[in-house]
C-alpha cells in the first residue's frame, strides 16, 4: 500500500476523486470493492435534497404596483412539483428620494404565497411586517428582516408570488417621488408531489 504521508495536500475540485470502499450489500454474497469516487459525489451525501436559494432583487417600478401586480419570486415549476418555502430574508435600501418621501403602505403587510390575491388564510406563507416594507426615501429602515414561514396549503406547479395582503398599491402623495428597492433572499425545496 502507498505510503500516503508521502502525497502533499491540495484544493479539491468536485470532479476530483477520493479512494473508497463500496461496501456489499447486507446477506449476499457480494463483495466490498474498492473504487474512486468524486468529491461532489460525497459532498451531495450530506446536502439535503432539492435545498435551493435565489437572490431577487424588486425594483422601484414593481413596489409601486405591489398591490395590483404580483412580482414572481419562484417560478411556475413543473407539474408534479410544489415549493416549500424554508426561509427568507429582506433588505430594502432607499435609493436618493428625501426622508420626507415614502410609499404609503397603509396598514398593510407584504406576503410570499402562491395565492395571488387576498385572503391568505390557510395558504403556506412568509409575511413581512408593515414596518418592514420598503419606505422609499430617507434612511431604510429595519435592516435584514429575516421571514419565518407559516404552514399551510401549497399547490401542485404554483409560483411564489409577492404581494400584499390588502392587495392596494402604495400610497404616493402628490408631488412625492420615493425610490427604493428590496432584495430578496429565499431558501427553498421543490417537492414532487
Amino acid at each position: 500500500m502507498a505510503n500516503l504521508t508521502a502525497y502533499g495536500t491540495g484544493t479539491p475540485k468536485a470532479s476530483d476523486l477520493l479512494l473508497g470502499t463500496k461496501t456489499a450489500t447486507p446477506n449476499t454474497n457480494e463483495q466490498n470493492i474498492t473504487q474512486n469516487f468524486s468529491v461532489a459525489s460525497v459532498l451531495a451525501l450530506g446536502s439535503p435534497p432539492n435545498i435551493l436559494t435565489a437572490e431577487i432583487l424588486v425594483t422601484d417600478a414593481q413596489l409601486r404596483t405591489l398591490g395590483t401586480t404580483r412580482v414572481v419570486i419562484l417560478p411556475t415549476p413543473e407539474s408534479g412539483y410544489a415549493y416549500q418555502i424554508l426561509g427568507l430574508t429582506t433588505r430594502s435600501r432607499s435609493t436618493g428620494a428625501p426622508s420626507s418621501e415614502f410609499y404609503g403602505w397603509g396598514t398593510q403587510d407584504a406576503i410570499f404565497s402562491w395565492r395571488s390575491s387576498a385572503p391568505f388564510a390557510s395558504e403556506h406563507r412568509v409575511i413581512i411586517p408593515n414596518a418592514y416594507l420598503p419606505r422609499g426615501g430617507g434612511a431604510s429602515a429595519g435592516g435584514i428582516y429575516v421571514g419565518t414561514p407559516i404552514a399551510g396549503v401549497s399547490r401542485d406547479g404554483a409560483s411564489i408570488l409577492l404581494g400584499v395582503t390588502s392587495d392596494a398599491n402604495p400610497i404616493i402623495a402628490a408631488g412625492e417621488d420615493p425610490n427604493a428597492t428590496w432584495r430578496i433572499n429565499v431558501t427553498y425545496r421543490l417537492i414532487q408531489i
